[in-house]
């Protein structure tokens, strides 16, 4: 009688944990498949930046462009950033994303990549920040 009991105990707990492993890789998502979409700004954070020129230069440019708010940008699966002002296209960029938390970040017109650290990715926020400590928080546009 005992020896059933251990072998039903032993057979439940390998189905539990077999039924843990199995669930955690089917809703586990890749930051590749998580950032496909629109996504939108919300806010710039320029207070940890550790250059002030730089610094300064977001701040001025957040000021200048009232627009920057109204900014829409479509990653698409094959690696195309497309940029959307008030629905109207505009730039086109191009994005890699390695080891699931940077993301590089470059044009045609100019082969330097813009490396970014991803720090919050999700399917609602996308929280950037560059290697001068600027923060871009962005949110998935419905």
């Amino acid at each position: 009688m005992k020896a059933i009991f251990i072998m039903l105990l032993v057979a439940a707990l390998g189905a539990g944990i077999y039924f843990l492993v199995t669930k955690d890789k089917e809703h586990s998502v890749s930051s590749k498949e998580l950032i496909i979409g629109k996504w939108k700004i919300d806010s710039l954070d320029i207070s940890r930046t550790k250059d002030s020129s730089v610094g300064m230069f977001a701040l001025a440019l957040a000021v200048a462009d009232s627009n920057l708010y109204n900014y829409e940008f479509d990653f698409t699966k094959n690696g195309l950033i497309a940029g959307h002002l008030n629905g109207k296209a505009g730039d086109t960029s191009f994005y890699k994303i390695e080891n699931e938390k940077q993301l590089l970040v470059w044009t045609n017109k100019d082969s330097v990549k813009t490396r970014m650290d991803i720090t919050k990715l999700d399917s609602a926020k996308l929280v950037m920040q560059t290697k001068d400590s600027i923060v871009y928080m962005l949110s998935k546009v419905k």
